[in-house]
């Protein structure tokens, strides 16, 4: 058999293929079924995709059911030995948990089918981005209509500090100078 994805040869019992890692075993189902995938469809013909809802409540009727039986063990098994009194009370914590769980399903969890996350891609395969997967090649986006200039503040003016070349101590002393009265040397 040959991996459909990258052309590597597999042998038949390979679940998955050695260079690519893609799963062989859907491959095969395909080919033994003359080309068609294969259906995953429910004993009623409905998907086998169940809600959130569905699935919380058969958890906890399993769970519920396995307290009941585990309670009805011990019940019987507490007749013969006294000391078994704690797995008692076990057995009613399970059963509580199943019947909390059921309510939580019922009140809390949603109707609609449980969404899969997606699959991630094969690291030499990486998602195009948005802007490249629409038809445009490596260009730029549009330029913005407003200016970002608009936002930033008005610089300070610093244009009298530029345009003396003293130093800060000359700067001073030429102040000082100007403040004196005239007659004070």
């Amino acid at each position: 058999m040959f991996c459909p994805r990258c052309g590597q040869q597999a042998a038949e019992e390979v679940s998955f293929c050695s260079r690519c890692g893609l799963p062989l075993d859907a491959a095969a189902e395909v080919v033994a079924s003359g080309g068609r995938p294969a259906r995953r469809d429910g004993p009623d013909g409905a998907g086998a995709t169940l809600t959130p809802r569905q699935r919380g409540t058969r958890k906890g009727l399993m769970i519920a059911a396995g307290g009941a039986l585990f309670f009805l063990i011990v019940a019987f098994l507490l007749t013969v030995r006294d000391e078994l009194f704690p797995f008692l009370i076990l057995a009613g914590l399970i059963l509580t948990a199943g019947v909390m769980r059921i309510i939580y399903a019922l009140l809390l969890e949603g109707h609609g089918p449980g969404v899969k996350a997606p699959k991630r891609r094969p690291a030499e395969a990486p998602a195009p981005a948005p802007e490249l997967a629409g038809g445009r090649g490596g260009e730029l986006p549009p330029a913005r209509t407003v200016p970002a200039s608009l936002y930033a503040k008005a610089p300070a003016d610093t244009n009298d500090m530029a345009a003396s070349s003293l130093s800060v101590t000359e700067g001073t002393t030429r102040l000082l100078d100007e403040d004196e009265p005239r007659g004070s040397r």
